[in-house]
């Protein structure tokens, strides 16, 4: 062998020889990975059907609970002879063995016992008791159905428990595949480094083909370790790895099975999770309307509590059942039933706010928690009334299934709650109470549990009757009262609208108006006052000594917020042929600061008409001089609060004097209202207001007996007879 050959051996020798070595070890990794990702998949795989298991006890149970009822509600009613009872007290006695059988094997799994801290033992326990109520319950069928049904009761409270116990070991038996998880993650990336830094040594010792293929294995490795950090950091149902799987399909060799095992890895989390999330579903939501089951609104209604200790607010709980269900899944069978709730359920989910829950408890009864409600008991049960309305005009709406129209309504049951402490038991007991109240009322209609808001809501829904007759009707009329000048003469009068109710007389405007702002009689009722008004000024107008005279007119924000309301206003006036320059509008500082600019150009319309404007009840908001200068106004009335006291109340009479004052800085008239004494009215006139209302100049009375106290009136003949020659 000549020089160049042993120098060509020397060389190549000691690489050859490390790069056996490094394919040797590297081939050794990747192999030991390989099994630590079938390992991992077999136990994954065991965890996942342990779970399965646990997660399928509650179902089965589920079915057993069906049939006993079943069973029960035949022995009652009759339908059932001993023959059928005993065959279904052999199945389900068969049932509960095999359930059994399948308990005693999950908690004598190996995942159990290593994960578990005395649930399984606690599971096993309530299964027997459950199992043997359940027995006697059913043994007890042909005998005595009130015994079988207190043993039925007894064997449900060792159910729930069981599913404490069955939801215990789901929890832990997710913990500790978490934790198998996290420890072969960290076995695989330790391994992968291992291998990433042998094919970083070989990058420097291989030449060409060998520095190319180190850093393709060590690019591929890359890719591998970055979805082993994807894979322990996401906690999504489903991992996308775009690289690994290229890697799958592309690669050869090891580095072809380890991405595959890695994608198995993968498929087997993404199994695990939705397991999971299948687990979380079954306890806390019903299977069949996807809404919140008892349990979840428990939780709900906790939190509620919780909430209004800490913001001082108010919250609710409602029981709805449907009317005449029964007779519906009786007559057309359990699938259309099944339909008729799900639709409920979406009606009834889409009714409420974002931050309220609705569940579905058993059966047709539904739960409600109603949160961050009014702290005044009285508004609280206003928000919650408009959501029962909702909900029934929702349930209201014919429902069409396999050609058939169905119509469905509920009886409800609501009691509120507050920051004190209560149990959450109790308040369902209430709302259930308040709802058997409905039902044994009529059905198709809602009750309250605390009497006083049940008869303040029946007080206004009732008035609210009556106030649509009484505009249907012309129950109401005007009121006038007078508002004079500093030498008591008549300048105008202020329109009042009142009711007189045929059966209970003069209802007072503090109880209807109100009512009327919350619902939209407020429109015909000032369109009424404002079209009553005009006609009486133009009455006036044609009677000489009468024709300076104004009337001023309330408008309400809904009226005033109208499109149309300016095109009113002048079709009113064409129609009654009402000086404008007589008419004046009362404003209040909320409605014309609620939006500045639109408020400002209605105004400039109905000025460029001639008709004035009043601000009324003055001092009471927060008006800004910056928008009282730029509103058109002609007059600032004082709130008679400030007038009452101002001769012993020093603070009033300093608010009473910047009002006068800051209304002759804009050349603005200032009138005051309530006006009851001499003292007063020369307190006023003292500091510069020339314009007065009150019960000192007159009472609010109607038109027949205002015409005494304004000036005689003349006809235009008497006039032409009487003028000089």
């Amino acid at each position: 062998m000549n020089t160049g050959r042993r120098l060509q051996l020397f060389l190549l020798g000691p690489m050859v020889l490390i790069g056996l070595v490094a394919l040797l070890v590297l081939y050794g990794s990747l192999t030991s990975m390989r099994q630590q990702f079938e390992i991992a998949n077999t136990a994954q795989h065991n965890d996942l059907q342990v779970m399965a298991d646990a997660a399928g006890f509650a179902r089965d149970i589920g079915l057993i609970q069906k049939r006993v009822a079943t069973a029960l509600n035949g022995a009652q009613n009759g339908t059932l002879n001993e023959l059928q009872l005993y065959r279904m007290h052999s199945a389900i006695v068969n049932d509960l063995d095999t359930l059994g059988q399948h308990i005693e094997q999950l908690t004598s799994s190996a995942l159990v016992v290593d994960a578990n801290h005395g649930s399984a033992k606690g599971l096993k326990q309530e299964f027997e008791s459950y199992r043997r109520f359940i027995i006697m319950s059913t043994d007890a069928l042909a005998v005595d159905p009130s015994v079988a049904r207190d043993f039925m009761e007894q064997g449900r409270q060792h159910f729930r428990d069981f599913s404490i116990f069955a939801s215990s070991i789901g929890v832990l038996l997710a913990q500790r595949s978490q934790e198998r998880n996290a420890m072969q993650a960290q076995t695989f990336i330790r391994q992968a480094k291992q291998v990433l830094a042998l094919g970083i040594a070989a990058l420097l010792m291989l030449l060409g083909i060998a520095y190319w293929l180190a850093r393709r294995a060590s690019q591929s490795m890359l890719d591998l370790a970055d979805a082993l950090h994807t894979l322990a950091g996401n906690q999504n149902t489903e991992i996308p790895l775009p690289r690994v799987e290229a890697l799958h399909k592309q690669g050869q060799g090891e580095l072809g099975r380890l991405a595959g095992a890695v994608l198995a890895f993968r498929n087997a989390i993404e199994r695990q999770r939705q397991a999971e999330a299948t687990a979380h579903q079954l306890a806390f939501y019903d299977t069949l309307s996807q809404l919140p089951n008892r349990r979840m609104l428990m939780e709900r209604l906790k939190l509620a509590l919780d909430g209004c200790a800490r913001s001082d607010q108010r919250g609710a709980v409602m029981l709805l059942d449907l009317d005449g269900f029964k007779r519906i899944n009786d007559a057309r069978g359990h699938s259309i039933g099944d339909q008729l709730l799900q639709q409920v359920a979406q009606r009834l989910a889409q009714t409420v706010r974002a931050n309220d829950t609705v569940a579905r408890l058993s059966g047709d009864k539904f739960g409600f928690v109603l949160a961050a409600l009014n702290p005044l008991p009285q508004q609280a049960a206003s928000e919650v009334e408009q959501i029962v309305v909702e909900c029934a005009q929702s349930l209201a709406q014919p429902i069409l299934l396999e050609g058939q129209t169905y119509f469905i309504t509920a009886s409800i049951g609501i009691t509120l709650f507050d920051a004190e402490r209560q149990s959450l038991d109790a308040l369902l007991k209430q709302a259930e109470a308040a709802m058997y109240r409905a039902k044994n009322e009529g059905r198709n209609t809602y009750r309250f549990y605390d009497p006083q808001i049940q008869a303040h809501l029946e007080a206004k829904v009732s008035l609210e009757t009556d106030l649509r007759l009484a505009v249907e009707q012309q129950q109401l009329c005007l009121f006038y009262q007078l508002q004079v000048d500093e030498q008591d003469r008549v300048q105008g009068v202020e329109a009042l609208v009142r009711w007189i109710h045929p059966d209970k007389g003069m209802v007072s405007p503090a109880q209807f108006i109100p009512l009327a702002e919350e619902s939209d009689l407020i429109l015909p009722i000032g369109h009424w006052v404002l079209e009553t008004a005009c006609r009486q000024l133009s009455q006036w107008a044609s009677q000489p000594e009468r024709a300076h005279l104004s009337i001023a007119v309330n408008v309400s924000a809904r009226q005033f917020r109208q499109r149309d309301f300016v095109e009113q206003v002048r079709a009113v006036l064409a129609s009654t042929g009402a000086p404008a320059q007589s008419l004046k509008l009362e404003l209040t500082e909320s409605l014309v600061l609620e939006n500045v600019e639109a408020t400002i150009s209605k105004m400039l319309t109905l000025r460029a008409l001639g008709v004035r404007f009043s601000m009324d009840d003055f001092g009471t908001g927060y008006s800004s001089l910056q928008y009282l200068k730029r509103l058109p106004l002609d007059q600032l009335k004082i709130e008679q609060s400030f007038v009452r006291d101002i001769t012993t109340d020093s603070d009033d009479a300093v608010i009473v004097q910047t009002i006068i004052a800051m209304g002759r800085a804009l050349r603005l008239e200032v009138i005051a209202e309530g006006v009851e004494t001499r003292e007063q009215q020369a307190f006023l006139r003292a500091q510069g207001c020339s314009a007065y209302q009150g019960y000192l100049f007159s009472k609010p009375m109607p038109i027949g007996q205002l015409e005494p106290h304004l000036p005689p009136a003349t006809t235009p003949h008497e006039a032409q007879a009487t003028a000089p020659e």
